[in-house]
């Protein structure tokens, strides 16, 4: 009983409604699929060129700049919005990761695409 009334005090005093809670995720997701929509992009137009795997990783850390930042920004809302206690820096460090996570993705593409590889 005592963890119903905590979780129903937490809920109260927090300041998102569940209605916000969903708009931020789908938000999050629509700019992932974005972001992921346009390194598939660039693995499919490199894969036939002569761009090394080295140069390819570093390209995908600048390339869709627009789609990276979208999906950066709503996922640092997300998590913000989830754990509104958590620091700044954390919840960046997080969004980061999630990045570098689809960047390291489409590498992983590009050099099975390379390989003829197929899953």
């Amino acid at each position: 009983m005592r963890f119903v009334i905590t979780a129903v005090a937490l809920f109260l005093l927090s300041s998102f409604t569940q209605a916000e809670l969903e708009t931020a995720k789908n938000t999050k997701e629509f700019f992932k699929d974005g972001y992921w929509k346009c390194l598939a992009t660039e693995v499919v137009r490199l894969v036939p060129t002569n761009m090394s795997l080295q140069e390819f990783t570093t390209f995908t850390k600048g390339a869709c700049r627009k789609e990276q930042n979208d999906f950066f920004v709503s996922l640092l809302k997300y998590v913000q919005m989830l754990h509104p206690d958590l620091d700044w820096n954390a919840a960046a460090s997080a969004a980061n990761v999630a990045v570098a996570a689809a960047q390291t993705d489409a590498v992983t593409v590009f050099k099975d695409l390379r390989s003829g590889k197929t899953k």
